[in-house]
């Protein structure tokens, strides 16, 4: 299926790299991120030239790539440096494919297509992921699954209340105010819950004893599936007006067709020293992606069995606003980068 290339897609965290290499499949190709020795990072084609061994499963110093199949060496540009064979002839056709990379916000993104247009468009920007009043937890799963099928869950949260009891109460959805609006090439979807009650995720942030609350969840779109959803929640207890955020990231890369690296991040600016309550919200969040919304995605692909979405004729109901516009502009996008 074709993609979107001309675009930044998240690669994985800056603590990830910190560690070692990152090594994905993103858009069908192979790909490992190094340290590329002079304060920077680079990325480069997973797969040997020579015989197409994975790099990765090779020594990796700082700068360098070792095969691990026939030991040819490759720096951080790509460039064969080394060839133990023979006279140690290093043809052109040694030489490896060089994404563009970046690092922001602790989030470390790729350029898939034509690098001579990376510097004209900037990776995405979540300023609320860097600034340092904030607390940020993240997390990372493998969706088995197109990533578009992602992104209409995540434009349509209607879900929540049949998939989610840790996000939203019961009898919660007849009672969304949604409306979906798109500027330009950017598309939001607004869940305005009115007087509703307190869930398990706000009772973490603001205690047991809250009982009612003005709750909303919007999300924006940008082509190809980088979303950021504003969560937050305003108490309605005796006048108490407490509000608290916990403004999201939502990354979404494809690794094929049918599979999609997911990276997720929240924010919050109260209790930002707290590592137990860390440690539930990252484990509540996480139960909800992976073992609630995943497996029906990846139910919802089966059945779809490689059909195309539109052309199966969905019931389009009003909420589904928000990511059939999401689809049709990056269906404009692609069509239009393979002119």
């Amino acid at each position: 299926m074709p993609f979107l290339c001309n675009a930044w897609y998240a690669a994985g965290f800056a603590e990830e790299l910190a560690a070692g290499p990152i090594a994905r499949t993103i858009l069908d190709q192979p790909v490992v991120i190094i340290d590329d020795g002079n304060g920077g990072t680079s990325a480069l084609s997973d797969m040997c030239p020579h015989r197409f061994a994975p790099l990765s499963m090779g020594r990796i110093a700082v700068g360098t790539l070792t095969c691990p199949y026939h030991g040819m060496v490759f720096d951080s540009a790509g460039s064969c440096i080394h060839n133990p064979h023979g006279k140690g002839a290093r043809p052109a056709a040694l030489q490896l494919r060089n994404y563009p990379v970046r690092q922001q916000d602790g989030i470390v993104w790729i350029w898939m297509g034509n690098p001579s247009k990376a510097d004209q468009i900037a990776p995405p920007s979540y300023d609320f992921l860097s600034a340092p009043e904030n607390t940020v937890l993240r997390g990372y799963l493998k969706v088995d699954a197109n990533y578009e099928l992602v992104t209409d869950n995540l434009l349509d949260l209607s879900h929540a209340e049949f998939l989610h009891p840790f996000i939203m109460p019961e009898g919660t959805a007849t009672a969304i105010r949604y409306r979906a609006e798109q500027v330009d090439n950017r598309v939001s979807a607004y869940h305005i819950m009115p007087d509703q009650p307190n869930t398990p995720l706000f009772e973490l942030v603001l205690g047991p004893g809250v009982q009612r609350i003005d709750g909303f969840a919007n999300s924006h779109w940008q082509a190809p599936a980088n979303l950021m959803l504003e969560t937050g929640a305003k108490v309605l207890d005796e006048g108490d007006g407490r509000l608290v955020l916990l403004p999201q990231t939502h990354l979404l890369t494809p690794e094929t067709g049918t599979s999609t690296h997911y990276f997720w991040c929240v924010a919050r600016d109260r209790n930002i020293v707290a590592p137990q309550l860390d440690a539930m919200l990252h484990a509540g969040l996480a139960n909800a992606f992976e073992h609630e919304d995943e497996p029906m995605i990846k139910a919802v692909q089966q059945r779809m069995a490689g059909r195309d979405f539109f052309e199966m004729g969905p019931a389009l109901l009003p909420m589904d606003e928000g990511s059939v516009r999401a689809r049709r502009v990056l269906a404009k996008a692609i069509a239009q980068e393979q002119v």
